[in-house]
């Protein structure tokens, strides 16, 4: 295990410990699975991403910038989706389905490490798509009324 590696898993440790801070303060609200799921997703990303960093490098010099940077572009497309509460469940199946595929391309060099982020985006698309449309409680529509 290098210093890369270390980093990596605390910086990934920092992202799962204020995904499930910032769960418990929503207490369960509808899509706090998917939540969850798409912040392990980035933090999965970032951990391999911090890791394979000097071994990329050294191995293709200036191309690890898209070759690591397309996966966390990808794992942070959900989340900007989540935050303005458009399109998320289809932004993060295609996300799931965009990092499997660059696992593929990648194949049996740094790809394999794609995969792990790749199913837990799939498990936030279904677990999103499951949960349904959310509710906006507590809120009024533009003549006034409280939203059902």
């Amino acid at each position: 295990m290098n210093v890369a590696t270390v980093a990596g898993g605390v910086v990934a440790l920092f992202i799962a410990a204020a995904t499930f801070v910032s769960v418990r303060r929503r207490g369960g609200a509808p899509g706090s699975v998917g939540l969850v799921l798409r912040l392990l997703a980035v933090a999965a990303t970032a951990w391999i991403v911090v890791a394979l960093l000097p071994f990329t490098i050294d191995d293709s010099g200036a191309a690890a910038s898209y070759l690591l940077g397309v996966p966390v572009v990808v794992a942070l497309c959900p989340l900007i989706a989540d935050l303005t509460h458009r399109a998320v469940g289809i932004t993060t199946a295609v996300a799931a389905l965009v990092m499997l595929l660059w696992a593929l391309i990648l194949g049996l060099g740094i790809g394999l490490w794609f995969v792990l982020p790749a199913l837990l985006l799939g498990m936030a698309a279904i677990a999103t798509i499951a949960s349904g449309p959310r509710r906006h409680q507590g809120t009024r529509t533009p003549e006034g009324r409280p939203r059902p």
